[in-house]
């Protein structure tokens, strides 16, 4: 068994469901805090707080935009500002940077952060992150329709951020048609108010075997590497980062942390790598799509080019929710994500009762690993 397995099992079969902000995130972090000491790895354990699941903030916010949607009839003025207010609360929750969430009861969680020096003087930095909590199931993950995840969470996109527009030209021009769009949209944010209500009551935590114990145990084992035999002129932090799944909280903290350490950074996150194709993404984000940072793209087309029984290739991922990286492009700094997709283009059992350590690909560990690996020594070699 591979080290990074054996970090996968742990965190699945000993540790079990890491929600955000929970006791077994926790007991996770004290376990990944105590492999990089026990590696010799400087490391700290940075506390910050968060809230404990992003249904919480799209339902008011949808709330918002469907009270609007229903009072325009009757009150247009106040239905036109309640819809114009949901429509910036939702773009402003979709980018990370809302204001409902942050109003909302918080608990505490932590980002686990190491630094390994480099051998000789330190011209670059390179981050590997990997979200080391897990999420739990929802009508949106359901294997019969999460292949059209996309297309569902598009039309949620262009219901909440339509809608001023409906109401508005709905009061000025041909009423009946746009006036049949706001219903429209009013009714679908309403299913998905119903939906996330469901998820809340019904769903199950799931064991995050691939999402995201993989990406945490493949980060872990190029840790114990560079322990042994550190890169010549690159400092290498490696942090497991809490809470991503409620909206990247645990990244954010970290580049609020340490933005200024970070800024030339080259970041590589891994998320989901141990199941489907491995691909290494070229832009993420699902309506604007933010580009990789483009010498990480270099680099990895040489690897690949250099190794061809590495299975990996360039792919944009624009099916699923933000990963760690997003939040860190979003924000100006130069990232880029390994990750494993099934033919739909979405991580495999992706927040399913099905993620479990019985549907890894151990070899997909092994790629990611060896990939990252030779990743870094590229970057080390770059004058």
């Amino acid at each position: 068994m591979s080290k990074a397995m054996e970090h996968v099992r742990y965190l699945v079969d000993v540790v079990g469901f890491r929600a955000p902000a929970s006791e077994g995130e926790r007991w996770a972090s004290k376990y990944i805090a105590g492999v990089m000491e026990k590696l010799g790895i400087g490391c700290q354990v940075e506390p910050f707080d968060s809230y404990k699941t992003f249904s919480y903030p799209l339902m008011i916010v949808w709330a918002i935009s469907v009270l609007g949607g229903l009072l325009c009839c009757s009150h247009g003025f106040l239905g036109f500002l309640l819809v114009t207010l949901g429509a910036v609360a939702f773009y402003q929750e979709a980018h990370y940077r809302g204001w409902v969430s942050r109003l909302l009861p918080h608990e505490p969680s932590q980002n686990v952060v190491g630094r390994i020096p480099a051998k000789g003087e330190a011209r670059r930095r390179v981050l590997i992150t990997a979200h080391y909590d897990t999420s739990k199931t929802g009508l949106y993950f359901d294997p019969r329709f999460v292949g059209g995840f996309r297309t569902l969470l598009l039309l949620t996109v262009v219901s909440a951020l339509g809608l001023p527009v409906f109401v508005l030209l709905g009061g000025l021009f041909w009423s009946g048609l746009f006036g049949l769009l706001r219903e429209l949209a009013t009714l679908w944010l309403f299913l998905n108010i119903l939906v996330l209500l469901h998820r809340e009551v019904y769903g199950k935590n799931v064991y995050g075997a691939n999402d995201n114990a993989s990406g945490t145990g493949v980060m872990l084992a190029i840790a114990e590497r560079l322990a042994k035999e550190p890169l010549q002129n690159t400092e290498v932090w490696v942090a497991a980062t809490g809470c991503e799944e409620v909206g990247l909280v645990g990244m954010l903290d970290l580049l609020k942390r340490h933005g200024q350490e970070l800024e030339d950074a080259l970041i590589v996150n891994l998320d989901g790598v141990g199941a489907g194709e491995l691909k290494y993404i070229t832009g993420e984000g699902l309506v604007k799509v933010f580009p990789a940072d483009p010498e990480l793209l270099m680099f990895s087309a040489e690897v690949v080019r250099e190794n061809p029984e590495l299975p990996l290739a360039p792919k944009e991922h624009r099916d699923g929710l933000g990963t760690d990286a997003s939040g860190a492009l979003i924000n100006g700094y130069r990232a880029m994500t390994v990750m494993g997709l099934d033919e739909d283009g979405v991580v495999p059992n992706w927040h399913w009762e099905t993620d479990v350590v019985e549907n890894l690909n151990e070899k997909n560990l092994g790629d990611a690993e060896t990939f990252v690996d030779l990743l870094l020594k590229k970057i080390d070699h770059e004058k």
